[in-house]
Formats: structure tokens, C-alpha cells, sequence
């Protein structure tokens, strides 16, 4: 009744973390993509002041269009690993519910590393727009002629697929958890991009733009959707019990012959040293005690 009890205090915990995360996730969805609509609508508007006015107008909003273009594509790159810090939370306090134990497999800050990581991840494959520009050039990188080889989807097919056929040799559960890494860090990012221009699926073509509320329910329900995929394997199949086993087995054995040779060594050692000082021999008296002691007699 006990465990139960901690059991269920334990799922209202979690519960309530992934729900603060998921609203999280949503606020910064919401507020990024505003600025970014913002400076969209602001745009036309500033050029169609500039030209109702003098030349030194145009220049000076020339400039500040330019420096607001390098702060939406910082704040676009934050909110890409904003989203996948928040999605990638989720996925973990998923993982804990699935989790048979009631003691936390991840600490707090454990916690938190791992989402940084996967938001860092997430945030490095705008990279691809410099590998195809061919220079590190914003100006180059922001205004390629097509999407760039990591926006799509198939790629990350590609890099997921890659994954898991490398990690064979691991355990199931770590070989999906590997790859639902990739797959939440990247498709978020494709997800947010996918609202103003579709999803990429090389060499087929791009779907039509995502609808804005699909695109926010898709963004919350990935990480349940990966975490359900990762629970559906097994944690141990039979080929991995029997190598367990029989390392398990071999360990037992090497302890056991190694508790063997120390007992004999110490049954030696017993046998070899007297444990008592009584049982020592006298040693001999040297031929100048023996002297002063007939000296002593005569």
C-alpha cells in the first residue's frame, strides 16, 4: 500500500513537470513565431516609407532592416533549441513513468544536460545553410536558391537509420534512445520550418505549408510519440539475457577463483609463520655473552 502511495506521488510529479514543459514549449512557439510574423508584415511597410522620402530615409532604414534581419535569424535559431530543450524534457519525464522503478533513473541537473545537449543539437543543423553556401556569409547562407541538405526529412531517415544500424551491439532500449535523440532534435527544427514552407521530402518534393495549430499539436505530441516507440522494445532480448548470463556467469567464476587463491595464500602464510612468540626457538647466545657469563662465574 506503501509503494503504491509513492508510486502514484511519484506520477503526479512527473505529470505536473511535463506539463509545465509542454506550456513552456508552447509560450516560446508562440512568442517566436509573433516576432518573426512582425518583422514579416514590418518589412514592406519600412520600404514603402522609405520611398515616400528622402534618400538619407532609405539608407537609414536600410540599415535597421539589416540589423533586424541578424536578430530574427539569432531569435529563429534560439527558439529552434528552445523547442527541442522543452521537447526533449518531455520525452525524458515520459521515460521515467515507463520507468519500473520508483527511484529517479535521472537527476535534475542530469536532466537539464542532456536537454542542453539536444538543443545544441538541435540549433547546429542550421550549419548546412553555410556548407551550401560554400562560405561562412550570412548574407550567402540566408539566400540560397533551395532548402539546404539537413531541412529535410529524409535526411534525418538517413542519419536515424545510420544510428541504429551502428549500434547494434548495445542494448534495444539505448539503440531507440539514440535515435528518438536525433529524431527530436532535428524534426522539431524541420517542424518550425515546415510551418512557412512544408516539409521536405527529398527528391520527392514539399508538402504545402503546415497549418499553425497542426504544427503546435504535432511539436507537443512528438516527444510522446518517440517515448512510446522507445517502450515498445524489449528491455532485454533473449540473445542479450544469454550474453548477460554468461558474463554475469564468467565475473562469478573470476571472483570465485580469485577468493580461492587468496585463501590458499593465507592457509600458506598460517602454516608457514608460528602465531605464538612462545613456540619461537631461543636463538643461541653469541660466543661474547657466553664469555662474561663464565667470567662472571669465576
Amino acid at each position: 500500500m506503501l509503494r503504491d502511495d509513492e508510486e502514484q506521488r511519484r506520477h503526479r510529479r512527473l505529470t505536473l513537470f511535463q506539463r509545465v514543459f509542454m506550456v513552456l514549449l508552447l509560450l516560446i512557439c508562440l512568442a517566436s513565431d509573433y516576432f518573426l510574423f512582425q518583422q514579416c508584415v514590418m518589412s514592406p511597410f519600412t520600404l514603402v516609407f522609405s520611398n515616400n522620402h528622402c534618400s538619407l530615409t532609405f539608407r537609414i532604414s536600410s540599415v535597421y532592416l539589416l540589423d533586424y534581419k541578424l536578430l530574427r535569424h539569432f531569435v529563429d535559431s534560439a527558439a529552434h533549441g528552445s523547442v527541442a530543450f522543452c521537447c526533449w524534457a518531455v520525452f525524458l519525464l515520459q521515460l521515467e513513468k515507463y520507468s519500473e522503478s520508483t527511484d529517479s533513473t535521472c537527476s535534475k541537473w542530469g536532466l537539464l544536460k542532456k536537454c542542453f545537449f539536444n538543443a545544441i543539437t538541435a540549433s547546429l543543423l542550421d550549419i548546412d545553410h553555410f556548407i551550401a553556401a560554400g562560405a561562412l556569409n550570412l548574407a550567402g547562407a540566408t539566400h540560397l536558391q533551395g532548402r539546404p541538405f539537413g531541412h529535410a526529412v529524409t535526411f534525418i531517415i538517413v542519419v536515424a537509420w545510420l544510428v541504429n544500424r551502428y549500434s547494434r551491439k548495445i542494448q534495444a532500449r539505448q539503440r531507440r534512445y539514440r535515435v528518438c535523440f536525433i529524431v527530436v532534435a532535428w524534426f522539431s527544427h524541420q517542424l518550425r520550418d515546415g510551418m512557412r514552407r512544408g516539409l521536405w521530402f527529398w527528391p520527392f518534393g514539399s508538402t504545402p505549408p503546415i497549418n499553425y495549430f497542426l504544427y503546435l499539436i504535432m511539436e507537443e505530441s512528438l516527444p510522446f510519440v518517440m517515448a512510446k516507440w522507445w517502450s515498445k522494445a524489449a528491455a532485454l532480448t533473449e540473445m542479450e539475457k544469454l550474453e548477460m548470463a554468461l558474463k554475469r556467469a564468467d565475473e562469478e567464476s573470476e571472483e570465485s577463483g580469485e577468493e580461492a587463491n587468496s585463501t590458499d595464500e593465507e592457509e600458506g602464510a598460517r602454516l608457514i609463520m608460528p602465531t605464538d612468540t612462545k613456540d619461537r626457538p631461543s636463538s643461541p647466545r653469541s660466543p661474547q655473552r657466553k664469555h662474561n657469563d663464565v667470567t662472571l662465574v669465576v
